[in-house]
């Protein structure tokens, strides 16, 4: 009599659920080994996993192992084990049935004849049925919770803590002080990695107690618009449904689909601010790997044409008797087979030199100085009421660590706290943060001494930053020019420059800046001995 060798699938999803129902299943499935007399020769199984996907470990392992031959038969306690599509679970049987396997239920026993296989359609329509409509209400259970501005589940996020009574969010006043931190060195021009290393030399830490990190999902913190009040569900959508794939929280639902309750959560920023980081954070990932270029563009990405409305894109080549090369902006579509645009093309030095020059003409004008006088010197006095706030926490830490270091030197002097090596590498990580506080803490010193900047000043900062930006090409000056300009109109006659309001450090309400400005094109060329590229 050939015996027939049986494995058990077992399945939990992670809803109302625990492990002690695997042990349960397993159980059964055993027992209906032992009465079939079948020959157990092991099982597969998935904890806290949906039976909508099947793209579980233990089941992936199974199916893989039925193509060798290593069983007879599946065992499961019901057929939704499998999956709770109707078509998954017939499909995974008539795979199996491919290599003279079969699927047994312990507790659903259907028959092969027509009826049964009826019978169990049925039934797996009543479990399918049974799933989409759990989904369905949790959902709307979810949503009823968004309208009323609660928390869903989860660990809030950084910055908040949640009510136990209310279940809405409230500010953790001391998470809150480094979001606005972020914010603050973001706005500054500070990297992730700086920031990092500024959080937790002060002594904060993650949501779960770690360390700070380049890496510590910085961008998915400073674009969370419960920040600045607003509370939002439903925003992100879901990745295919794939074992250790998280929801992506970078690609967005359709707006109609989200839900956004205005002063729904106490805000950590003020919306103002809130949004300049928003566009701070665009432009980084905007420019991210432009340093790879080997021409540096300064006026990519604002520059378009006149003509189609087109992006004019960086073009390089070679040319002419002398060989020499010839760089410029041009339009994408000019070398387009069909119907390619007319537009001429226009030398990229130039027009970079004439944009910048242009700026601080239109800009930084005498009419305007002392207007911005006043601002940044507004300015600098909010600064020194930060600054009155980050001394005392850096000071804090700096006894702190000059403390322990004090300590751990006695502590080699009395022979004690074990290895040498051991004290010797902390002293030196000790010593090391100390260095960078002791920096902060002088830095903050010498701004507090010169908080007041005069008209003389100003004009020699504005000179000097014009000159550093004619003669760097690089992203830095890049940067700074997406914060000033909006958009480049390059026509054959004229360029129109776009001024934008919102991307500015400081409140230039008052200033007397146009929104667009028009020139025209031969005044690029005017001083110099170039001629127009047709």
């Amino acid at each position: 009599m050939t015996t027939i060798r049986a494995v058990v699938y077992a399945r939990f999803s992670s809803t109302n659920q625990r492990s002690e129902s695997i042990d349960a299943q397993k159980r059964a499935c055993y027992k209906y080994i032992s009465e079939k007399g079948y020959t157990p020769v092991g099982d597969y199984v998935d904890e806290a996993l949906t039976g909508t996907n099947l793209l579980r470990p233990g089941f992936q392992k199974l199916l893989e192992d039925s193509q060798k031959g290593m069983f007879d038969t599946v065992i499961v306690h019901k057929y939704d084990r499998l999956s709770r599509s109707v078509y998954d679970t017939l499909d995974v049987q008539q795979q199996l049935a491919r290599y003279g396997i079969r699927v047994e239920s312990v507790i659903e026993p259907f028959n092969d004849s027509p009826e049964g296989q009826l019978q169990q359609i049925v039934q797996l329509g009543v479990s399918q049925y049974y799933s989409a409509n759990l989904a369905r209400e949790v959902v709307k259970g979810l949503k009823e919770n968004a309208y009323k501005a609660m928390h869903n589940g989860g660990i809030p996020p950084y910055g908040f803590d949640v009510d136990p009574e209310t279940k809405k969010y409230i500010i953790n006043e001391h998470e809150a002080s480094g979001i606005r931190i972020m914010f603050e060195k973001i706005i500054q021009g500070w990297s992730y990695r700086e920031l990092a290393e500024y959080l937790n030399l002060l002594g904060y830490r993650t949501k779960i107690g770690n360390k700070f990190s380049a890496n510590s999902s910085f961008y998915d913190l400073l674009t969370n618009p419960k920040y600045k009040g607003e509370y939002v569900f439903n925003r992100s959508v879901s990745k295919p449904k794939q074992i250790g794939m998280k929801r992506s929280h970078r690609k967005n639902k359709n707006e109609e689909e989200i839900i956004r309750i205005p002063n729904g959560v106490p805000a950590i920023v003020d919306e103002e601010t809130f949004e300049l980081v928003q566009k701070l954070l665009k432009q980084r990932r905007r420019s991210k790997g432009q340093h790879k270029a080997k021409e540096v563009y300064l006026l990519t990405g604002l520059v378009e044409c006149a003509e189609c409305g087109s992006a004019y894109h960086g073009s390089s080549r070679i040319g002419g008797r002398n060989k020499s090369k010839y760089v410029s902006y041009r339009c994408s579509k000019r070398k387009k087979l069909e119907n390619p645009c007319k537009c001429k093309e226009i030398n990229k030095t130039l027009l970079d030199e004439f944009v910048v020059n242009q700026l601080y003409t239109t800009l930084l004008n005498q009419t305007n100085l002392e207007q911005l006088l006043e601002e940044v010197n507004v300015k600098l006095k909010q600064k020194y009421a930060d600054m009155d706030q980050d001394l005392p926490k850096l000071q804090k830490q700096l006894d702190e660590v000059n403390q322990k270091i004090s300590n751990l030197v006695q502590a080699i002097a009395m022979g004690g706290l074990g290895s040498l090596d051991t004290i010797t590498q902390e002293i030196q990580r000790l010593e090391h943060d100390k260095v960078k506080l002791t920096e902060l803490v002088q830095e903050n010193q010498v701004k507090k001494e010169s908080l007041t900047l005069t008209l003389e000043q100003l004009k020699q900062v504005l000179d000097e930053s014009k000159q550093y930006m004619l003669s760097n090409h690089d992203d830095m000056v890049k940067y700074i020019l997406s914060r000033f300009i909006h958009k480049i109109i390059i026509g054959n006659e004229t360029i129109i420059v776009n001024y934008n309001y919102g991307g500015f450090y400081f409140d230039f309400k008052s200033i007397l800046l146009l929104e667009s400005v028009t020139y025209q094109r031969d005044d690029v060329y005017s001083n110099s001995s170039l001629k127009e590229v047709v």
